[in-house]
């Protein structure tokens, strides 16, 4: 189990960090306008949006590559990962081969929840209480 676990820290941070630092460094080739996704990706990358998530991919990924901060890496990249799936759901819904990063990603994201479930026990409580 533990080498399973570092397979899946290492491809998921390396390909976080990877596909994070190309959004912030390489300057994209965007989709024309007047399609949705070509107006949506323009609009986002106009606004700063894409540059915002580029750099939370990238720090998320670094923070799951160093093992003990992984639960803080995947507080940001689960969210990220739920966009993924939206995108390519809802602006790709005819291109089914463009499911293979999301479910990829979303399996490794599993498999280190589950090995660091410990560390999510909070979350999963029905009796949170406040600590003040």
């Amino acid at each position: 189990m533990k080498v399973l676990v570092l397979i899946c820290r290492i491809l998921l941070g390396l390909g976080f960090v990877f596909f994070g630092c190309a959004g912030l460094f390489m300057h994209p080739q965007l989709p024309p306008r007047g399609t949705a996704m070509g107006d949506l990706a323009n609009i986002f990358h106009e606004v700063g949006w894409s540059g915002v998530v580029a750099a939370l991919q990238a720090i998320g990924g670094l923070l799951v590559l160093f093992g003990g901060t992984l639960p803080f890496g995947l507080c940001i990249l689960c969210p990220i990962t739920v966009n993924i799936w939206l995108f390519h759901l809802l602006l790709h819904a005819t291109a089914p081969q463009m499911l293979i990063a999301p479910v990829l990603v979303t399996i490794l994201e599993i498999v280190l929840l589950y090995a660091y479930r410990g560390s999510f026990a909070g979350i999963w409580t029905t009796k949170a209480r406040p600590t003040v």
